[in-house]
């Protein structure tokens, strides 16, 4: 559900995990919704300590609300702390199941070697496993206005479209969520290049023209459909998919975007996250909501 009535942001401790934090209390703030912080223990450590007769999960406990009033923020917010022990994954899957979350806030580090780093392990499998919405936010986030502890000032919302089900839910989810921020849509739809020799270039380019034609025709009637309350922008054009989406959300000036995508369910993402949000993650430097329709 967007805007989400209850998020689960993941904590480990890290600097990601604060700024993971910080959005989820920013967004709650404009959501009014509960917000749930979490924390998955290492289990081998867990049984270390406890066989140490060290109550690690009240230690945890503590740490964990410290960790959340250092962030300025979460000050004031009534704040749900867990502390469950297990694979971190699996944990804050099971734990956003049984809170009943509607959104999982998690951290993502910067790009400073492989692909896989960019995500870390955790977010991966969040990413595979979870069975709600999903927003992952780069470590290099800052809020637009720091006098502020909402989200003030983010914007547009910036959602990839196409004239499926699936994808008309989120874009009218992407709405939803610009209304709670006082701010604008860009929807944007990418017609994929044809790779083709030179010799058959041309006819390749009048395709890809019909193509966009076609999307620009079929979206402009969708729009009706979204029962957005914002100002909409609708934006179709040619090139690779991942790139010109992570284009279409460089931040310039007073540009705060946030990207949402959407999520296939379970079942039909064979325990993926897809291609292109994948590529798309390795690529942008912005929040990115990867939004699993309301079913």
């Amino acid at each position: 559900m967007i805007p989400p009535k209850s998020i689960l942001a993941a904590v480990d401790f890290s600097d990601s995990s604060r700024v993971a934090l910080d959005f989820a209390a920013r967004l709650a703030r404009h959501s009014g919704a509960t917000l749930h912080v979490l924390h998955a223990e290492e289990p081998l450590l867990a049984a270390a300590a406890n066989a140490s007769g060290i109550d690690l999960t009240r230690e945890t406990r503590e740490e964990l609300a410290q960790f959340a009033h250092a962030v300025q923020s979460a000050a004031g917010l009534p704040l749900h702390y867990h502390v469950a022990t297990g694979r971190s994954a699996t944990t804050i899957c099971n734990a956003a199941a049984r809170e009943q979350a509607d959104l999982i806030v998690v951290g993502m580090h910067g790009m400073s070697g492989p692909a896989r780093s960019v995500f870390g392990s955790t977010t991966e499998g969040v990413l595979r496993a979870a069975d709600t919405s999903v927003l992952v936010v780069p470590n290099t986030w800052m809020p637009p206005r720091t006098d502020s502890a909402d989200l003030s000032g983010m914007g547009p919302v910036v959602a990839a479209i196409e004239s499926t089900e699936p994808a008309v839910a989120c874009a009218a989810a992407a709405c939803r969520l610009a209304a709670i921020l006082g701010t604008s849509v860009d929807l944007l739809h990418v017609v994929p290049e044809l790779p083709v020799l030179d010799k058959w270039r041309a006819h390749a380019e009048a395709v890809v023209s019909l193509g966009i034609e076609q999307a620009r025709r079929e979206l402009t009637g969708v729009l009706p459909l979204l029962g957005a309350t914002v100002p909409v922008a609708l934006r179709v054009e040619s090139g690779p998919v991942a790139q010109s989406i992570a284009a279409a959300v460089t931040p310039t000036g007073e540009r705060h975007p946030i990207l949402v995508l959407g999520r296939r369910t379970r079942a039909r993402r064979l325990g993926a996250p897809g291609t292109t949000a994948y590529r798309v993650l390795t690529l942008t430097r912005v929040p990115l909501l990867l939004c699993l329709p309301d079913s």
